[in-house]
Order: structure tokens, then C-alpha cells, then sequence
């Protein structure tokens, strides 16, 4: 989008989300993932979804492949990453792009903490987990003090 386009978009008031105060969708006691950029959040339609995932001390997941482009960036920890069946070393400050039909697991078996990562996504449509949270709670964004 040129500079220009971008000027003449609605404005929208700036947030900040602690991530903190942000409800996890628990996946078992592997995962835990907590949406803190979408479009309810933002107001804007088109923004990239970004989500905050921690694979738990001595866990795997189980994997997938999308029909979209994803993006990790590993905030703390180490783990390994199996993209299409090649195993990567993956530790913090690291960033991952995973093309669209790339399968891709997380592994935290040897880890001795907790692995986080962010996660980014052009569109929260392709998102499982934002799927997720839309059936169980009705909505993609829940503060820890809602219930």
C-alpha cells in the first residue's frame, strides 16, 4: 500500500494489550495461546493478527500445514522445529517464515523452560486457534478478568 492510500484510511486510537491481562486458550497442558493483535482488537480489518503461544517445558505439538503464510518469532526458550519432515534447532531472538503448506511442529521436550513465540498471520481467518476461541467464547479477545 502506497503512503498515500495508507493517509487516507480511517484513523483509529492506538492500543496496547498486556499480555499479561490477556485470557490463554489452553490446548492440554502443552500449549497455551493468547490472541493480542486481530481485528476486534484494532478496529481495522486488515491487520495482522498476531498471537502469543507458549509450548509448556518438556512438551510437543502436534503440527499442521495452512493454506497461508506464517511468521514466528521465538521470544524465549529453545526447542526444535520439524518443518516438512527437517528437523531445525530454533532458540529466542529467531524468526521463522513457514510458507503456505509447509507442515510445521514445535518441540520443547529438552527445553528446561517454557518456549515462547509470537506468531503472525495477514489473516486471522487462517488462524485455528482464532477459530477456537470464536466457539468458545463467542469472540477472539478475553481479558483475564472476564468471565
Amino acid at each position: 500500500m502506497h503512503w498515500k492510500e495508507v493517509l487516507k484510511m480511517e484513523k483509529l486510537k492506538p492500543v496496547i494489550v498486556d499480555v499479561n491481562n490477556v485470557k490463554p486458550l489452553s490446548f492440554g497442558k502443552e500449549y497455551d495461546s493468547r490472541m493480542i493483535l486481530d481485528h476486534s482488537i484494532t478496529g481495522r480489518s486488515n491487520v495482522i493478527q498476531i498471537n502469543h503461544g507458549t509450548v509448556k517445558k518438556g512438551c510437543a505439538l502436534g503440527g499442521a500445514s495452512h493454506g497461508e503464510d506464517e511468521i514466528y518469532y521465538i521470544l524465549s526458550g529453545s526447542g526444535k522445529l520439524n518443518l516438512d519432515g527437517e528437523i531445525k534447532n530454533i532458540h529466542a531472538n529467531e524468526v521463522v517464515f513457514i510458507p503456505a503448506g509447509v507442515f510445521h511442529a514445535l518441540d520443547n521436550t529438552g527445553g528446561d523452560c517454557d518456549m515462547t513465540i509470537l506468531t503472525f498471520w495477514r489473516d486471522y481467518r487462517y488462524n485455528d486457534a482464532y477459530e477456537e476461541r470464536i466457539k468458545l467464547w463467542g469472540k477472539s479477545f478475553k481479558t483475564i478478568d472476564e468471565e
